[in-house]
């Protein structure tokens, strides 16, 4: 079983929450908002934040997992800074997705020309009713920068049950997640492994789940306290780097400097304090405070938390 996941950009709330509600089934609520849908045979995620623009960290992290962007342009036909930012931040992480007109914004044309210089103007436009439950996911597939042969797995809260032991909830990104997997939780003890008791989706029991897929596991040989600061799960195979290396691809309407300060890197889910440093022709050296997966192709981004009206600074590739 293997799914896809999009992630819901906006700033009209209540067009957004309508939209949701008609296309899908609300699964979480607390902390990242998930909703889910079956179609095709596929599992779609649904993935939106209840806290933007006051804080940019929630939907850094959903752009830096789905595989597909839904951009709501504002239903009144102005573009606002936060409306700008989350066009720069989707351009960060080289997404595609679907141009999505509501409301008074029914003009491909004109909601294009305003977002000329962003990869926004590019995608696809959908005139909709937001309270419509038709949709077209056909162009959505799974993103091409997440390792395809291992497994990775982010994990966003981890948790005790009562009769079950420790439970961990997060999303497979690559490889196929069984019962009796050992994982290595990132970052933490080299020896540390949590057996997979039990996997469970939407509270259904699995043997297995794949990429794409919002999981709950059961683990044994760990407690949530084992996993307060493990943000990942992996097979044991993947590199490991508190110093990844980035073609960086600056914003061009971030005018500061990224090097030799204190910024943050949004990583595959968790969002990390980093020390940018110039590397030489076009790359940078992120320096991390803990371990943490990479890859060859790894996308990223930096973000200013104190960067005002525009926090996303640029793009990162990682390169070995």
């Amino acid at each position: 079983m293997e799914g896809i996941t999009v992630g819901v950009f906006g700033t009209d709330v209540q067009t957004k929450s309508l939209f949701e509600g008609a296309v899908a089934k609300k699964s979480e609520a607390e902390g990242m908002i998930v909703y889910t849908r079956a179609e095709g045979g596929r599992r779609y995620s649904f993935l939106d934040t209840p806290d933007y623009p006051e804080r940019i960290q929630g939907y850094s992290c959903v752009a830096s997992l789905v595989d597909h962007a839904l951009y709501f342009f504002p239903s009144s036909g102005r573009l606002a800074a936060p409306d700008g930012e989350l066009a720069v931040l989707l351009g960060a992480f080289g997404l595609g997705g679907t141009l999505v007109l509501t409301g008074g914004a029914s003009d491909p044309e004109a909601a294009t020309a305003m977002l000329k210089g962003t990869p926004v103007a590019g995608y696809r436009p959908d005139v909709r009713d937001p309270q419509s439950s038709a949709i077209d996911l056909s162009r959505a597939f799974p993103r091409p920068d997440f390792p395809e042969e291992r497994t990775l797995i982010y994990v966003d809260r981890a948790f005790t049950v009562k009769g079950v032991g420790t439970v961990a909830l997060g999303f497979v990104l690559s490889g196929n997640v069984s019962i009796h997997d050992q994982l290595r939780p990132i970052p933490g003890p080299a020896d540390l492994r949590a057996d997979v008791k039990g996997i469970q989706v939407n509270d259904v029991d699995f043997e297995s789940a794949g990429r794409g897929i919002r999981v709950g596991l059961s683990l044994r040989g760990v407690d949530p306290k084992d996993l307060e600061k493990s943000h990942w799960l992996d097979d044991g195979a993947l590199q490991l780097s508190n110093s990844p290396s980035f073609e960086l691809s600056k914003s061009p309407y971030y005018k500061q400097d990224v090097i030799s300060r204190d910024l943050h890197v949004q990583l595959p889910g968790e969002i990390v304090p980093a020390r940018m440093t110039d590397s030489g022709e076009g790359s940078v050296t992120a320096q991390l405070p803990w371990l943490v997966p990479v890859w060859e192709g790894m996308r990223a981004a930096i973000v200013d938390l104190n960067g005002g009206s525009l926090r996303v600074a640029g793009g990162l590739t990682s390169k070995f």
